[in-house]
């Protein structure tokens, strides 16, 4: 009766996060419709270059094996290696969760169960998806600290730009943080549950973020990933027809991916959007092609996740249900 009621109330939880990232996304993107025409960014996208649209989906898609390896080597620092085919079909599944269904089963959650399923331990699987999510996300900051000077210059308002600096400073105090809780000064959170597993996560930061190999090996794949991507979005720029450069499309991106990083939307949905119209804004877009660019992103992303529902298919009849997914996480 106690584990029944432990698991209606995580389905509550879950349930209710849920409905808060959709309201989220919904308000967001009702506030930037108000002041964009919507029925000429629809014409655009309508009207966008098939073959560029499948030169960015490709792009899209290469994605996803570097992140399978990126995680794989990840596996791999942590001293409980991954297999990479199983890496690469359990990165699909996990694309194809996050972007495409609305599920209270988030797609990492996925990961997580699948990774424990392949027979590593459960805070292997665990902290190889947060230090994966962690590395991509510290390179998508230093990227953005570099462009930082040319974007601020094209934003209009100071609270943009300070919101902007805060959100980089605070993303590198994070990772100090967690450097530094496995350190022998922080031993006394040792006695706590929480702090034990904070100094764990953290020494196994360490040896992923300051190894050179296989650390710098991830930070590379890392790199690549984003130079991908940003020539993925600038892919879909020049098929909806916007006059913005390479240079300009890799200033913005970073600070977009950066704040859609935040877990408060729905599969990025409407964050992202503000942050694109916002970025390439500065960079003199108009604020309809950046909303064409932004949302064809996200669609793309969609498409690309699509496969991994074949994939999960497999996995169910394997017998590996949602349920068991839930109760891991």
């Amino acid at each position: 009766t106690g584990r029944r009621h432990l698991e209606v109330k995580y389905v509550n939880r879950r349930l209710l996060s849920l409905v808060f990232k959709c309201t989220v996304s919904a308000v967001l993107l009702w506030l930037l419709a108000r002041g964009i025409d919507v029925d000429a960014v629809g014409k655009q996208i309508a009207g966008a270059s098939p073959l560029w649209l499948i030169v960015a989906l490709m792009l899209a898609a290469a994605v996803l094996p570097m992140a399978a390896i990126r995680w794989q080597l990840v596996t791999r620092a942590i001293g409980e290696p991954l297999p990479p085919r199983d890496a690469l079909s359990i990165t699909a599944i996990g694309w194809f969760f996050n972007q495409t269904l609305p599920s209270t089963i988030g797609g990492d959650a996925v990961r997580i169960y699948l990774a424990y399923r392949t027979g590593i331990s459960k805070a292997a699987a665990i902290h190889g998806i947060l230090l994966d999510r962690l590395m991509g996300l510290f390179v998508v900051l230093v990227l953005a600290t570099l462009f930082l000077a040319p974007l601020l210059g094209g934003l209009a308002a100071n609270f943009q730009k300070w919101f902007l600096v805060a959100f980089i400073i605070a993303g590198y105090t994070g990772f100090t943080v967690l450097l530094l809780v496995s350190s022998p000064v922080a031993g006394s959170l040792d006695r706590f549950r929480l702090g034990a597993l904070a100094r764990a996560l953290s020494n196994d930061a360490r040896k992923t973020l300051l190894s050179l190999s296989p650390g710098g090996v991830i930070l590379v794949i890392s790199v690549v990933l984003q130079i991908v991507q940003i020539a993925s979005v600038y892919a879909i720029a020049v098929a909806v027809g916007v006059d913005v450069s390479f240079t300009a499309v890799m200033i913005a991106l970073p600070a977009v991916l950066l704040i859609s990083s935040l877990p408060i939307s729905l599969a990025g949905w409407g964050v992202r959007e503000q942050s694109m119209v916002l970025a390439l804004g500065a960079m003199g877009v108009a604020a309809t092609d950046a909303l064409a660019i932004s949302v064809l992103l996200g669609l793309s992303w969609i498409v690309i996740g699509l496969p991994g529902a074949l994939v999960w298919l497999g996995h169910r009849r394997q017998g590996q249900s949602l349920d068991e997914a839930a109760q891991i996480n």
